[in-house]
């Protein structure tokens, strides 16, 4: 359920971005990013820059400095924005992190955003912000994140998670579509996708989108022979493509290139080539493309085939997809047309 705030064009809207040592670069950049540019289209927001030091150095190598101090109090309506730093055993258990977590328990107020990005979650998670909530961060750290911190329910594959006053986020990117999640709950959808166009934010990512794309997430094996298979479907998926042909152009038997493929990635070729296409339909459909093209570049035979496809595995039909994708663009236009003639 989301939370209700001021509006921004009556009241300015405080973000602090609070840093601790070791703090990952785009963690930071990114979502502050997105809401500078939102401050370019005339959103009224404050960025405040926030750490226990003055300066502190960025695990890339870059030293940040002109550090505001820790607040004594928050404005009210006011985000923070808990930057991730490098990964360890024991992360956040430094001096400086440890008076940023006290400050975490106390100072927000009930109606403070607080946005963990990445292992922003595990500052937290160490102040108590985790507890009897739903949460996630990055895909490779969920579960350390569950067994640290055993009274939060640590949602996996999810690009961000909003749990009350308390969001948090996959790693590095997914930063940037938090901010335009909340961007859009401030400043309505049409502000958030002219914003993320000025960002070059093709596709926004959703809450219940995988961290993951498909093209990936089979990925995590070492057969050279399966890797070099996957790159040529990849580079032919709007091909009709034949599994002996697929089998001449490796030089394998049939049976020898499908039994290797299962045992690298779980799916049987064909398997793995409906995942393919079904998530290149998926972009084309909610970049505002009909089934039917939708369908023909993305390799499906047929319209009625991706229909298929789409229902096994999302339950519902790719028109619905596209009635929202409608909405929208009718809804962007009107605003467009109102801001050239007002």
């Amino acid at each position: 359920m989301a939370m209700k705030h001021a509006n921004p064009k009556h009241t300015p809207i405080d973000i602090y971005f609070l840093l601790t040592p070791d703090v990952h670069l785009l963690d930071l950049a990114g979502p502050c990013q997105a809401f500078h540019e939102a401050i370019s289209y005339g959103m009224d927001l404050n960025l405040h820059f926030i750490s226990d030091q003055n300066s502190l150095s960025s695990h890339q190598g870059l030293t940040l400095g002109g550090m505001q101090p820790l607040p004594s109090s928050l404005p009210d309506n006011a985000i923070v924005v808990v930057c991730a730093s490098k990964y360890h055993e024991g992360i956040y258990r430094n001096q400086a992190s440890e008076r940023c977590i006290e400050w975490l328990r106390h100072t927000p107020k009930a109606d403070t955003r607080i946005l963990g990005i990445c292992t922003g979650a595990f500052l937290l998670g160490l102040a108590g912000w985790l507890d009897n909530r739903q949460s996630t961060t990055h895909h490779k750290l969920t579960e350390a994140l569950s067994q640290q911190f055993p009274a939060a329910d640590v949602l996996p594959e999810r690009i961000f998670v909003q749990d009350g006053q308390v969001y948090t986020t996959a790693g590095v990117t997914a930063g940037i579509d938090l901010a335009l999640q909340l961007i859009e709950d401030i400043s309505g959808s049409r502000f958030a996708m002219e914003v993320a166009r000025d960002l070059v934010v093709y596709r926004r990512r959703m809450a219940n989108d995988p961290q993951i794309s498909k093209q990936l997430s089979f990925r995590s094996h070492i057969s050279p022979l399966v890797h070099s298979i996957q790159d040529y479907l990849q580079t032919k998926l709007h091909e009709k493509l034949a599994l002996a042909d697929i089998a001449d152009a490796f030089r394998v038997s049939s049976r020898h290139m499908q039994r290797e493929f299962k045992n690298a990635t779980g799916l049987t070729i064909r398997e793995y080539l409906v995942e393919l296409r079904l998530e290149e339909a998926k972009c084309y459909i909610e970049n505002g493309d009909t089934i039917e093209v939708a369908a023909f570049k993305s390799g499906f035979p047929q319209a009625s085939s991706l229909r298929a496809a789409w229902k096994k595995k999302y339950k519902t039909l790719p028109k619905e997809s596209a009635a929202k994708v409608d909405a929208a663009a009718e809804s962007t236009g009107r605003y467009l047309l109102n801001r050239s003639t007002g």
